[in-house]
């Protein structure tokens, strides 16, 4: 019988990730119906919905910064998986395109900066 020299990973380690995931889901689709039957009027949602955009627009930026922060950990660990790595200038590069292209549809979808140029210009009144 020959040695294994690296350590052997666990093979349930994926289900308990999943595990866990779906169980953060329900917990906040459970919230979320929570706050629907709370919520009687059309006036009180839109109410609630505006309260929480500044919260949402952080945790939207927070993922963006998540996603260029663990970039070099996720494109280092997929890489060990798929075939052919790609070099660490191509991942740089690919990781701040990546991000610049999610700020882009942040600030164009999620702020609505094409809205506000025009009311600020004036163009529709």
């Amino acid at each position: 019988m020959a040695a294994f020299s690296r350590p052997r990973r666990q093979k349930g380690s994926w289900l308990v990730g999943c595990s866990l995931l779906m169980v953060v889901a329900a917990v906040g689709l459970g919230w979320l119906l929570w706050q629907a039957v709370a919520l009687s009027s059309l006036e009180a949602v839109g109410q609630r919905v505006t309260e929480a955009k500044p919260l949402l627009s952080a945790l939207r930026l927070g993922l963006i910064a998540l996603v260029a922060t663990l970039w070099p950990w996720v494109s280092a660990r997929v890489g060990k998986t798929w075939p052919g790595p790609l070099p660490a200038t191509a991942s740089n590069h690919l990781r701040w395109r990546v991000v610049v292209w999610l700020l882009v549809i942040e600030l164009v979808i999620g702020q609505n900066l094409p809205g506000r140029l025009i009311a600020t210009l004036g163009v529709v009144s």
